[in-house]
């Protein structure tokens, strides 16, 4: 069994969660300094549940995952619960799913296959924040 597996997904996704926003975290700094406020307004954009569903999308039309990383991915969606933060539960669904699946990838220990897809990810949202 695969080390990440033998977690559940919502637990993957509460890792995944953490860790693409620590990389985001990491993204925005290393592009200046600035207030910790903008920080936190320019990170929520690329870690809010719309802008993951939208990379969840994105990953699964591009076909740059491995079976293995979409089974885990659909797998973290379909373990997803309502979760009444304003957001609709497809969007939360998919969201789950992109978190489960870096979180999977950050136990186990393929942190460099977690970032380049966060920043393929971070590329996109930031395109769709400009048109």
């Amino acid at each position: 069994m695969e080390e990440g597996l033998k977690y559940s997904p919502l637990s993957l996704s509460f890792l995944g969660d953490a860790y693409m926003s620590l990389i985001i975290r990491r993204m925005l700094l290393e592009k200046g300094d600035m207030a910790v406020g903008k920080f936190h307004k320019a990170s929520v954009k690329y870690v809010s549940a719309d802008s993951q569903a939208l990379i969840y999308d994105l990953l699964m039309e591009k076909d740059i995952l491995s079976d293995e990383e979409k089974n885990v991915m659909h797998r973290g969606k379909n373990h997803a619960h309502p979760s009444g933060r304003g957001t609709n539960f497809a969007s939360y669904s998919k969201a789950t799913g992109l978190e489960s699946l870096i979180g999977y990838l950050y136990i186990s220990g393929r942190t460099d296959r977690a970032d380049e897809l966060i920043l393929i990810g971070a590329d996109y949202v930031a395109g769709t924040e400009k048109q």
